[in-house]
């Protein structure tokens, strides 16, 4: 009975624990033969378990996984390959997340070529909004003064 505890559910240690129930009553010799004691086994069983199973879940709680359920999170600065280019306020396609995917660029006023590599900014409905890893390192030496 000890290793049906470790069964998910917790259905199966009710069961168990009506034949036990039956066994105390069969060597108490509350009941005799197998007619009664299957019966009691039947009664017993779906009685435990509605009437413990709240008990017992309250003192042995569930193992419960509380994981990120937004994508969008994991895939915001993650590197990206361009698979076809990205024209000048257009759109191209990325390789994303072992697929392709519909992009355009951050800036409006760059295109950016195929082969070339991108950060993932943001997403737009199913555009992801991309922006050149390089493109602000081209910045700082565009606009010195700007950037510290």
């Amino acid at each position: 009975m000890l290793l049906e505890l470790l069964i998910p559910g917790g259905i199966i240690f009710f069961l168990g624990l009506a034949a036990v129930l039956v066994s105390i009553c069969l060597y108490a010799g509350l009941i005799d033969g197998w007619l009664q004691a299957f019966t009691v086994w039947f009664i017993a069983s779906p009685s435990l378990l509605f009437a413990l199973r709240g008990v017992v879940q309250k003192l042995i709680p569930a193992q419960v996984d509380h994981g990120r359920t937004d994508e969008d999170l994991d895939a915001y600065n993650a590197i990206a390959k361009v698979c076809e280019a990205i024209p000048v306020k257009g759109e191209g396609r990325i390789a994303f997340r072992g697929s392709t995917w519909m992009a355009r660029n951050y800036h409006d006023d760059q295109g950016l070529e195929i082969g070339a590599k991108v950060r993932v900014v943001f997403r737009d409905n199913l555009v992801w909004v991309v922006e050149a890893i390089d493109s602000s390192e081209n910045n700082k030496q565009k606009y010195p003064d700007n950037n510290p």
